[in-house]
């Protein structure tokens, strides 16, 4: 039996393994327990067990043997090394995972060429007992193997330190990337058999384990226990002690030969041994002796100073914190008097006395103290605050006390408590005899107590901060409270989601339920028992539009008001909004009783009499007018004068005109064909009457416009108010800039000024009404609500585009008759605008009745999509997006359903988020929908198609077969998804008789509805290549169209 630095190496080594097996085994269990590194720790076993028994020699077995046995755990562990590493990277790409797995079935071949003899042919010892082995011509493909795989450990630790999402390893990856390097050169020196004989293999994977043991103690990578951890670096100082013991028996014996202790090696372990069980004791008692004996006696005030510190990590209460500084100093320092006053919350220039030991004052605890020092210490104070430092001024014995304050006397020492380079408070301490602190220790010790207390008054300041703020909350809270449920209507707080958040008294007696059962539950099923959103329900457009939204509607025979208000969130929160529902059945049914009995009896005699009394006035009005303009020159401001007189006569006659139609029940004619340009100017007139607008530039863009089916006066209040906005937004001086034009059937009138511009905080709450960002008594905040309202009358819609300190344009866009307010169209959206009309359609349709979750729509990746978006008039009634391979791949879908197995080609795109609003199912947009987007993918080169609808939406999954898509699959996102494929030719290409009587006029009405841009062209080109299919020629009347 040999006995050797070779066989205490792998022994050692073998020790410290088997303790990670044997606690793992444990801990298996916890959390960041991870198998590969237990199998890690079982190779290296292994490993170091069959060095360990093939250097000593035993006569158990041959070395042969041993060799083999110690090849196992030598060949196999880069494999578990490469798995943990990858394991603690939390590498989770599904082919790394899986090359990983399959890189342990190299360990059965290189196992045969083991145990085969194919890597050593022989080992053992000469004569005279030295090591020897031989290298078989295996040998260099077996280490080759493990080479490659330590290699690859390497490069993945390398690769990690440098890609951005694993940064927060970077430190962690340093230690085991040197330990790698250290194993490779290791298992490097078995190639030579003259340094391979001795284990410095396992040496040198012995340190690398130990630099990994290291980094998963420092970064926590494995979660070990206490009393595993306690053992673990017993059982490391053991063997370090044990080590060095040798080394020093050895050295010793150098230069004494004489010296013989019998066996070095079992003496060096009982010496190791000792030395863990002996010296946590006497660390122990070397600490106590320290702290109970020495320093109390040679430096009475640091015990106090230390005992004080310990106490101050844990108060938070202010008044307690000034309490435990003045007790202990008072009884630790001996001093005659302590105060410790703090800067008062909220005024930076007063100070509180919060604590009192035995100083001579009037003022009590909780009095406000005034402080006044010397220009010297005022400098160094002021010193102090700017350094961020908290330290102590004290005098000298031949020195002259502190002046502190009128209100205090004389002081010893002044302790600045300074966080964040501001004074928060003072320490004053006051001493029955004129000289200073005992020594520098003490000062020294005082220091520290300044820095600790100055960090307690910043965390007990923070604290008392926080429990004002706090009762302040609470107090506001409860007044919320005390109001919202002294609402007598029903109010309810509900997210995008349909989430009831909050309830008032009202709404939990309303609705018969306790309010637990409320909150979160869903406002359609709470309220009415439904299992999707009320189809009245005008929510979604409350929040889209950020304007109030009020409708009313039947339910189980009574007539319900709602009321929808947007509520501003933080950023990336929910939307939510407040909801307030009332029953007006019996006020319903009470209006009309009034209507039918009062309505011309009253109403209509009273506007008989108005438009008597007044039309006698108006007409002398307008008669004097008239003579005066014979005699007034027309070019005269005058005659403008008396124009305008003759206007506004003109208008009221009109209205006392209505009245007395109103009278007569005689219909009232709203709708005219109007000039719109006259109004704009008209209205210009008005607005700038009264007001200083000399220094306003008015610039106009005008295009010949023809005339407008409107309300002349509704129009003339709509411009009236967005050019009145303007000017007071200018205060006076800026430019205005009124345009009109006609684009594709709409006319489009903008009125932009260079004002101050609108706070985007402030956009989506302009329309609301009395929503005002001007002073009080200056605006009712209704002039855009009203606008807003004859935009939507009109079928129109309006836009606004605003940059603080820079100016605001706001844009109406009309049709010119009814049949453009009924126009389909379909356009490809790109601006902010559309995209908003984008998800709000979505919204409305996926989420509000096909129960899609709220996080699903408006996803990051969904910015990136094609998006076509369907009109009537002006107004989004339909959406359809398109997401192609070249942009996004793996497909969205990817995450749910294994695509990549249906596919024939990498050619592909997916179709998204297909939603029409109710009312327009059965017209051409749904239809126009489906075969546009088709048409644009293929018109991009796309060969499959893919679309996930659920599974009980069977409508839409039969139009998509009847369309040509074969159902290829199934998958739960919670509920059942039905996967569609279109991977050849679509129905309508195939069938001759469908192509030209179905698809040959479905496209000539669609192409004059779409404009998609750059890829107009190409749709209209795969519309000629699938209708020259057909193979018999079109009549002269198809040709035409």
């Amino acid at each position: 039996m040999i006995i050797d630095i070779s066989t205490i190496i792998p022994a050692v080594a073998c020790l410290l393994y088997l303790f990670f097996v044997i606690f793992g085994f444990l801990q298996y269990k916890k959390d960041r327990f991870y198998w590969s590194f237990q199998l890690y720790m079982i190779f290296f076993s292994i490993w170091s067990f069959g060095s360990m028994m093939m250097h000593l020699n035993s006569g158990f077995m041959t070395p042969l043997f041993w060799n083999k046995i110690m090849l196992i755990g030598l060949l196999s562990a880069p494999f578990a090394l490469s798995n943990f590493i990858v394991d603690i990277l939390d590498l989770h790409k599904r082919s790394i995972r899986i090359f990983i797995a399959a890189s342990y079935l190299l360990i059965i071949p290189l196992m045969f060429l083991n145990f085969s003899g194919s890597i050593v042919l022989d080992v053992g010892f000469t004569p005279e007992g030295v090591f020897y082995y031989q290298l078989a011509p295996g040998s260099a493909f077996a280490y080759s193997i493990s080479y490659i795989y330590l290699l690859l450990t390497l490069g993945i630790l390398m690769f990690s330190a440098k890609i951005k999402p694993l940064q927060k390893y970077h430190k962690n990856l340093f230690l085991p990337l040197i330990g790698v390097v250290i194993m490779l050169i290791g298992i490097f020196m078995n190639i030579f058999p003259a340094v391979g004989k001795y284990p410095v293999d396992i040496f040198s994977a012995t340190i690398n384990a130990l630099l990994l043991f290291y980094t998963i103690y420092k970064f926590k990578l494995i979660n070990y226990s206490r009393v595993g951890l306690n053992i673990i670096y017993s059982t490391i100082l053991a063997i370090i002690a044990s080590v060095s013991y040798y080394l020093i028996i050895k050295i010793i014996q150098l230069y004494n030969t004489d010296f013989a202790p019998g066996d070095i090696s079992q003496l060096a372990i009982i010496l190791g041994i000792v030395t863990v069980i002996i010296i946590h004791p006497i660390r122990n008692f070397l600490t106590f002796i320290v702290d109970t004996v020495i320093i109390p006696k040679r430096h009475p005030y640091q015990t106090t100073i230390k005992n004080l510190s310990k106490k101050l990590t844990t108060i938070v209460n202010l008044q307690e914190l000034g309490d435990e500084v003045v007790k202990n100093l008072s009884t630790g320092l001996k001093t005659e008097w302590v105060v410790f006053a703090v800067k008062r919350i909220g005024d930076g220039d007063k100070f509180l006395m919060i604590s009192n030991s035995k100083c001579p004052t009037e003022l009590e605890t909780g009095d406000e103290l005034v402080f006044s020092f010397p220009k010297e210490v005022e400098e160094k104070l002021q010193r102090l605050s700017r350094e961020n430092s908290s330290s102590i001024i004290n005098v000298h014995p031949d020195e002259p006390r502190l002046q502190v304050s009128e209100q205090l006397p004389l002081a010893d020492v002044l302790i600045p408590l300074i966080f964040r380079k501001q004074i928060a408070g003072y320490i004053l301490i006051g001493y029955d005899y004129n000289k200073s602190l005992i020594t520098s220790i003490e000062v020294e010790a005082l220091e520290i107590l300044a820095a600790q207390s100055s960090l307690s008054l910043e965390n007990a300041l923070s604290f008392e901060q926080l429990r004002i703020q706090g009762n302040e909350l609470t107090m506001s809270k409860n007044k919320l409270e005390a109001i919202f449920n002294g609402i007598a209507s029903p109010v309810c707080l509900i997210d995008i989601d349909f989430t009831i958040q909050e309830a008032n008294t009202a709404a939990v007696t309303f609705f018969g339920n306790n309010k637990k059962e409320l909150i979160g539950n869903k406002c359609y099923r709470a309220f009415f028992h439904r299992i999707r959103p009320c189809p009245f329900c005008q929510a979604l457009d409350c929040l889209h539009s950020g304007v109030l939204q009020e409708t009313e509607a039947d339910v189980s025979e009574r007539v319900y008001s709602f009321q929808f208000h947007n509520v501003k969130v933080p950023e990336n929160s929910k939307s939510v909004f407040i909801e307030i529902i009332n029953d007006i059945t019996e006020q319903k049914n009470l209006q009309e009783e009034l209507v039918r009995t009062e309505k011309m009896a009253g109403i209509g005699t009273l506007a008989a009499g108005i438009a008597h009394e007044l039309n006698n006035p108006l007409a002398g009005i307008s008669g004097t007018a008239e003579i005066m303009l014979t005699e007034v020159d027309e070019g005269s401001q005058h005659h403008e004068y008396l124009e305008d007189i003759l206007s506004y006569s003109k208008t009221a006659a009109d209205v006392i005109k209505e009245l007395s139609i109103y009278s007569r029940k005689e219909p009232i004619k709203e709708i005219q064909q109007v000039e719109i340009i006259r109004v704009l100017e008209f209205s210009l007139r008005l607005a700038t009457r009264g007001v200083d607008s000399q220094n306003i530039v008015v610039k106009r863009n005008y295009h010949a416009l023809p005339f407008i089916e409107a309300n002349e006066g509704e129009l003339q209040q709509l411009f009236l108010n967005l050019i009145v906005n303007a000017i007071q937004a200018m205060e006076g001086k800026g430019t205005l800039t009124l345009t009109c034009m006609e684009v594709n059937g709409f006319v489009y009138i903008k009125v932009g000024d260079t004002g101050c511009g609108i706070a985007e905080e402030n956009l989506n709450q302009i329309f609301t009404p009395f929503f005002t960002t001007k002073a009080p008594g200056t605006g009712t905040g209704l002039g855009l609500s009203n606008c807003y309202s004859i935009v939507e009358k009109m079928g129109g819609r309006i836009r606004v585009k605003s940059e603080e300190r820079v100016g605001s344009e706001f844009t109406t866009i009309f049709p010119m008759d009814d049949e453009g307010r009924d126009a389909i169209s379909f356009a490809l959206v790109s601006d902010q605008a559309g995209i908003n009309d984008v998800f709000f359609i979505q919204r409305k349709v996926l989420v509000g009745e096909k129960g899609y979750l709220e996080e699903t729509i408006h996803r990051a990746v969904d910015e990136k999509a094609t998006h076509i978006l369907a009109f009537k008039g002006l107004h989004p009634v339909g959406t359809v997006s398109l997401m192609t391979s070249d942009n996004f791949w793996p497909l969205p879908i990817s995450r749910y359903f294994d695509v990549e197995s249906v596919l024939q080609s990498r050619n592909c795109s997916e179709i998204i988020r297909l939603a029409v609003l109710p009312e327009m199912r059965n017209t051409a947009v749904s239809i126009g929908l489906i075969v546009l987007v088709f048409l644009l993918a293929r018109s991009k080169g796309v060969e499959n198609m893919i679309i996930d609808v659920f599974a009980d939406d069977v409508k839409t999954i039969k139009l998509y077969k009847k369309f040509g898509f074969e159902e290829v699959g199934t998958y739960y996102s919670p509920s059942a998804v039905t996967v569609l494929m279109l991977q050849s030719k679509t129905t309508m290409e195939k069938d001759q008789s469908q192509l030209r009587h179905f698809v040959r006029p479905l496209f000539r009405r669609l192409r004059p509805m779409f404009n998609f841009g750059t890829y107009t062209q190409g749709v209209l080109d795969e519309m000629d290549r699938i209708l020259s299919a057909d193979t018999e020629v079109p009549d002269e009347e198809e040709r035409i169209g």
